[in-house]
């Protein structure tokens, strides 16, 4: 009989025995739980399944299906993410979410009104072809050049090859500007054509500082934590990604920048392209930094952008981006239905579908903005009652009528996700209790709370009763505990993995359901899962201004490096560009744009390219001055102490759930390492 309750097993190298022998250590995918199993069949009596408008709608106007099915080797692959067509939902999915993917997942080449088409499905956004007097204009143009280039061959096949008079990009974000080299794959323009403003490339003001902002300065953890968000380290399947709720998934590639050569600065600018008069209102600070709407008064069409779409979008964004202002996003819905909203006849934007009828696109508006506006009332009326954040996400009441209609489910935004993020920006992070401010990092609270409960295996041994009893969000609190720290338990691991698995499978948010089966991944094959996402690749720092490029150099300056070599002016030159003075100061470095510093230690002529050379570590400053390049005055080796103190490239596979990898850590001194280590020696070891 003891036997049959006690489990025998090796953990790091000690005997181990408890109880609850049912439990398997394996590193293999599971099916659903009955827990989980249950928890999905409550979705089916909670919202309104028989409703099946959004199905229709989906498929107005379709004129013809993605080519090669939409499959981009090594890029997109649609025919993977539809797999759930015509199917009923399985136990590993949230059925909502299913319902949700089968509509988002569905692709091709649409016609929204007279003049107007949509391809949708080939990658995250979808390309709108706007058909003018003589030509065509394109807004929003993808993530991938290589999807960009197939959605415009499907369009050419079906309504002829026209030229190109305009692009419209809405706003700031990558996967509505990133396949920009895609115009040039189909053949629709050259560069100069953009450089010399012969077509107009039209983005909302501050435009180029915040894209590179967030995809540029910020973009290696944001492109890392984005491959975990859309799915793309999953594989497409009922135990994978379904879908990344905006789209059915997000292309694989390098995404380049495009430099716009008119600048929308106000609202209710007119610019008139080849006939077509358009309309713009900027709406910054909402769903993006820098965003605009668009209105096109002869044909009664009016987009969004991504201020609205047929789901509950994100405050904060997981990947990481500056946090959203809920009133603010939806005071601009209310301000465009004022202005619009007795003319409009159809409403589309970049992601899902649109919506037609004066009456329907003015209440899905109505609908988005009161979502936005509850989203910031409760928030802060609860806050003023002295709920904390976590409190307010479980505990706050919300209207029905708006968080059960379809359009408004959670599929990207997650709305407890929503109501901490507007506490944390209009609040900050910290709830007015001070122990958050006396907290450990992970790794050392995570070792003391261990110690504390007894050590590795007792907490393991805990875990196992608490998975069993299916509470899978306490096993991934009390189990991240060791993985903090100890990334080489692999019981630990496992079991970890299970329990994100079974939350994943649970989950109506993409999002969330992406994350926890990505972290899932990582656990099981021990980290490093490979990355393929870029937004701040050679050819998106190529193709900064120079202001911005500086920032960047800015940035991978090691500060500990830089202060040990001592201050010093400089003043750079880039050929044919811009002037700067360079500051470096207490081992930072400032820079002014357009200034010459005539006390700079140093003077440095060099083309832009070769600047990226030397920061990429490809090209050594010394052979450049030898072969003519570049040109100096004063002392040279204050530049090649620039030189010496700018990061290497950085590796865009770091661990997320995991401890981070050695090769991802960043050189600590010798007195920091001294610190670190002291601070873990003081907790004994298991």
């Amino acid at each position: 009989m003891l036997q049959r309750w006690m489990l025998v097993f090796f953990i790091s190298g000690c005997v181990t025995t408890f109880a609850h022998a049912k439990y398997q250590f394996s590193d293999k995918m599971k099916d659903a739980t009955e827990i989980t199993k249950k928890k999905n069949e409550t979705i089916y009596q909670e919202l309104d399944f028989k409703d099946k408008t959004s199905h229709e709608n989906v498929r107005r106007g379709f004129i013809a299906p993605l080519l090669n099915e939409g499959n981009i080797k090594n890029v997109f692959d649609a025919t993977a993410l539809n797999f759930m067509q015509n199917k009923q939902a399985p136990a590993t999915v949230n059925p909502s979410l299913w319902r949700h993917s089968q509509l988002v997942n569905f692709g091709g080449l649409f016609k929204v009104t007279d003049h107007i088409y949509q391809v949708r499905g080939q990658d995250l956004v979808n390309l709108t072809i706007i058909e003018t007097k003589s030509g065509i204009v394109l807004y929003d143009i993808e993530y991938g050049a290589d999807s960009l280039a197939q959605s415009i061959a499907l369009y050419e096949q079906h309504r002829g090859k026209k030229p190109l008079k305009g692009v419209i990009i809405s706003h700031s974000h990558a996967d509505h500007y990133g396949g920009y080299e895609g115009i040039f794959k189909a053949g629709l323009a050259k560069k100069e054509d953009f450089t010399n403003k012969k077509i107009p490339l039209i983005a909302p003001m501050n435009f180029v500082e915040e894209a590179v902002s967030e995809n540029v300065i910020a973009g290696n953890i944001m492109n890392r934590r984005a491959g975990y968000q859309y799915g793309n380290v999953l594989q497409p399947d009922a135990k994978g990604t379904v879908t990344a709720a905006l789209g059915a998934g997000l292309a694989t590639a390098a995404a380049s920048l495009p430099i716009p050569n008119r600048t929308i600065t106000k609202d209710g600018e007119k610019v008139k392209i080849d006939g077509v008069e358009f309309v713009f209102y900027l709406t910054p600070g909402a769903e993006a930094p820098a965003e605009m709407v668009m209105y096109i008064p002869q044909w009664k069409a009016l987009s969004m952008a991504e201020e609205v779409n047929h789901l509950q979008h994100n405050i904060y964004t997981l990947r990481g981006a500056k946090t959203r202002d809920a009133s603010v996003w939806s005071k601009y819905i209310g301000e465009a239905i004022v202005r619009w909203g007795d003319q409009v006849q159809v409403n589309f934007g970049p992601h899902t579908w649109p919506v037609w009828g004066n009456r329907e696109v003015v209440e899905y508006m109505k609908n988005q903005r009161d979502m936005f506006q509850a989203l910031y009332n409760v928030t802060l009326r609860y806050a003023n009652f002295g709920y904390r954040p976590d409190d307010i996400a479980e505990n706050a009441e919300l209207p029905k009528s708006v968080f059960n209609k379809w359009d408004n489910r959670p599929y990207y935004g997650h709305t407890k996700n929503n109501l901490k993020s507007t506490y944390v920006r209009n609040l900050g992070w910290f709830s007015g209790n001070p122990v958050e401010l006396a907290k450990y990092p992970d790794a050392e609270r995570g070792k003391r709370y261990v110690e504390a409960m007894g050590g590795e295996n007792k907490v393991l041994e805990i875990a196992v009763k608490i998975f069993e009893q299916g509470d899978y969000r306490f096993v991934a609190d009390l189990l991240n505990n060791v993985v903090a720290y100890n990334g080489g338990n692999k019981n630990v691991n496992l079991l970890l993995a299970d329990a994100l698995e079974q939350l994943g499978y649970q989950e109506e948010n993409a999002l969330y359901r992406n994350l926890y089966l990505s972290g899932a991944v990582e656990l099981r094959t021990g980290g490093s899962v490979p990355n393929q996402l870029n937004t701040a690749s050679p050819e998106v720092l190529a193709a900064l201004p120079p202001a911005q490029l500086m920032a960047y150099v800015s940035m991978i300056v090691d500060p500990v490096k830089a202060e040990k070599i001592g201050n010093f002016t400089t003043n750079l030159n880039l050929k044919g560009e811009e002037k700067f003075s360079l500051d470096m100061h207490n081992g930072v470095l400032t820079y002014v744009s357009g200034h010459e510093n005539k006390k700079a230690n140093g003077s440095l002529e060099i083309s832009k390219t070769d600047l990226l050379q030397v920061v990429a570590g490809k090209s050594k400053l010394d052979d450049l001055f030898k072969s003519g390049k570049a040109s100096i005055k004063g002392d040279r080796s204050v530049f090649n102490k620039l030189a010496s103190v700018l990061s290497g490239p950085t590796k865009n596979d770091m661990n997320l759930v995991l401890p981070l990898q050695d090769a991802n850590k960043v050189p600590q001194s010798l007195e920091m390492k001294n610190v670190s280590s002291k601070g873990l020696d003081n907790v004994s070891k298991n």
